[in-house]
């Protein structure tokens, strides 16, 4: 029996009268019904706590009406509640959005006496640094001016996330600055659950709606840092295009729990596939950038087999984490989210990524995704007939697509 299924059985069964001013009773999609309370809800999939604990599966397992009420209920949660912006719980800001809008490149322009020394203890190894936007937290003393020349890659990321004229709205979850733990070397990264063979990654939880960790782990020769007997110096070639995808994670805030995967990580792909130097993003040819990507990728930037839209666009996290132990999978699941992201916010309708941004206020609105996708970006279009859509709009930027 499907194992969904069989919790609503087993918990209408058992719970009869639960406690907690969130209980209600919720309706699966094959007409199933019992009593929870919502405790978390984070991009596609939902917990419900019951009498028998705490249950954890896909959003779209429950009723249409039930899927709306969570999304609702993320949004409340999520909402402003007066205050400093460290009491902020908003999901992106569209005021006075300029659609289309864009720069033709963004910077981290700050100088080296805009670092901030926040501690230095050498008796137990802590040394903490302060960006205009990031605080870092090192094993090892560094001097404000590796500190200011290695923090610029991060800075322009937030720059660019905030230039995205989508209302994105990054904002650091605390005390003002975004957390990056560093390591010495890769050794004390991967001890301390570094991901094998990554530069960089970005490590988050949620509970309730509330963001509750969002940090880079990140060794320092990642970052270029590299020791000359008693100097330390900072190499910008050795700056990683997957440490940029990991902070620009980051920059997501909520919206890495209230979007499907396909939107995360294609926003993630999309900004760091873009022509990135010292400090400076070029975003005069963004298109280009990402067929520079898929040409390293496939050794072409004129064709691109990508993933077929019911596959990318309804993919779990889940299923997305588990591809990532077949290569093929891997190599293709990446490119074709930033192909299809980049569509919906350069290519599509106006030009101006209208359709997403109505999406997205749709998504944050308590909408439930699957139906925002189906009528604000597919408008009532087949999978296979928007594939023709999504075909065409990139043939005209020189990118001949085929669906697999």
């Amino acid at each position: 029996m499907n194992q969904v299924r069989l919790f609503f059985i087993l918990c209408a069964v058992m719970w009869l009268s639960p406690n907690g001013v969130e209980a209600r009773t919720w309706t699966s999609s094959d007409g199933k019904t019992l009593e929870g309370e919502i405790t978390s809800l984070e991009g596609d999939q939902i917990t419900l706590k019951t009498e028998k604990g705490e249950f954890k599966f896909p959003l779209a397992r429950l009723s249409e009406a039930d899927q709306a009420f969570a999304k609702e209920w993320f949004a409340k949660k999520t909402a402003p509640e007066g205050g400093g912006k460290d009491d902020d719980k908003s999901v992106g800001d569209f005021a006075n959005l300029q659609l289309g809008v864009w720069p033709n490149s963004v910077a981290a322009e700050f100088e080296v006496d805009q670092i901030q020394i926040v501690k230095e203890d050498k008796e137990t190894d802590t040394y903490i640094y302060r960006s205009p936007h990031f605080e870092f937290h090192s094993p090892l003393r560094l001097s404000t001016s590796v500190v200011r020349d290695f923090s610029r890659m991060f800075e322009a990321t937030f720059e660019f996330v905030k230039a995205m004229p989508i209302g994105l709205a990054p904002k650091p979850r605390e005390n003002g600055y975004y957390f990056t733990q560093l390591y010495k070397d890769k050794n004390a990264y991967y001890a301390d659950g570094g991901m094998q063979g990554s530069a960089g990654m970005h490590v988050s939880s949620s509970r309730g709606g509330e963001i509750v960790k969002s940090e880079i782990h990140v060794p320092l020769t990642s970052l270029g840092v590299e020791y000359t007997g008693a100097r330390v110096i900072v190499d910008h070639k050795k700056e990683s295009d997957t440490l940029i995808h990991e902070i620009a994670h980051q920059m997501t805030g909520r919206w890495l729990f209230l979007m499907p995967v396909w939107f995360t990580e294609g926003l993630a792909e999309t900004v760091s596939t873009q022509r990135y130097d010292g400090g400076r993003f070029t975003l005069t040819s963004m298109d280009r950038s990402i067929r520079e990507d898929l040409s390293r990728r496939s050794g072409s930037d004129r064709d691109f087999t990508m993933l077929n839209l019911e596959r990318l666009m309804t993919i779990s996290s889940a299923e997305w984490a588990a591809d990532l132990t077949n290569g093929s999978a891997a190599r293709n699941n990446y490119p074709s989210a930033n192909v299809l992201f980049y569509y919906f916010l350069r290519i599509a309708g106006d030009g101006k990524g209208t359709d997403l941004v109505d999406y997205m206020k749709a998504v944050a609105g308590g909408m439930a995704e699957d139906k925002a996708r189906a009528e604000i970006l597919l408008k009532g279009k087949s999978f296979a007939e928007f594939e023709e859509e999504v075909a065409k709009g990139w043939r005209s930027e020189g990118l001949q697509l085929k669906f697999q």
